[in-house]
């Protein structure tokens, strides 16, 4: 189930744990404070079985109509069942309602691939982000 996850929640901490696992421990990192920084002031979102949070997701919400996607994780055991576009989808909708047309996001470069998939648009070139390749990327939702 989608849901809005409460910062410093339980399921908040859930979140931190699982962008850690999935994001930063396979780069032989863990999460900065920089990563969290202003978390309090983002959007939170999941999708939450038996209590237990399966994927997620970090909204930084700009200056209207803008917003950024980040940190998005889906659990290892989780991954290639359509969770990630479920909880890309159902976010965009609820920025739609919220009054934002448009989504950038810095892309893993390997995961390009599934941003365009959900109608994505690489946007310059290649960067190095965590030590990795990244690619910027924006969707107009209207």
């Amino acid at each position: 189930m989608f849901t809005e996850i409460a910062y410093g929640s339980d399921l908040y901490r859930q979140s931190l744990h699982l962008r850690e696992q999935v994001l930063r421990v396979p780069l032989g990192l863990t999460l900065s404070a920089s990563d969290m920084a202003g978390e309090d002031q983002q959007k939170h979102f999941g999708i939450v079985e038996q209590h237990a949070l399966l994927a997620c997701l970090v909204i930084k919400a700009g200056r209207k109509p803008l917003a950024k996607l980040r940190q998005m994780a889906v659990a290892p055991a989780m991954q290639g069942r359509g969770l990630g576009r479920l909880l890309v989808d159902a976010t965009e909708l609820w920025l739609r309602q919220a009054g934002f047309d448009q989504v950038v996001l810095d892309a893993r470069e390997t995961a390009t691939g599934f941003y365009q998939s959900l109608g994505y648009l690489v946007d310059g070139p290649v960067f190095q982000q965590v030590g990795i390749p990244h690619r910027c990327m924006h969707k107009l939702l209207a």
